[in-house]
């Protein structure tokens, strides 16, 4: 009789990420800066140009910075994080299909 041993593979990632709280909610949108974050799917781009035009016109945003991923199914790049980290005081990001 033999013995056999099954090695059974957890897919979870082996760290945990940093947990972080949610930012609070800005009092209006009236002279903000926006961020419009596109993950490049099917349609997103109407999405959120259309909201973009919903933002200046009824919410008196300042300003909207639209940026793109490389890949809807790739992480968002350090430097488009950074960047609308640095410049909005919100970021929408819009995904569709």
């Amino acid at each position: 009789m033999t013995t056999a041993t099954i090695q059974i593979l957890d897919p979870r990632p082996e760290h945990k990420t940093a947990e972080r709280a949610s930012a609070g909610r800005l009092p209006s949108l009236a002279g903000k800066t926006i961020g419009l974050l596109e993950n490049t799917k099917f349609h997103s781009d109407n999405f959120l140009q259309e909201l973009q035009v919903i933002l200046e016109e009824e919410y008196a945003v300042e300003k909207v910075v639209y940026l793109k991923k490389f890949s809807f199914s790739a992480p968002c790049s350090d430097e488009t994080i950074e960047e609308l980290v640095d410049q909005c005081d919100a970021v929408v990001h819009g995904i569709a299909d």
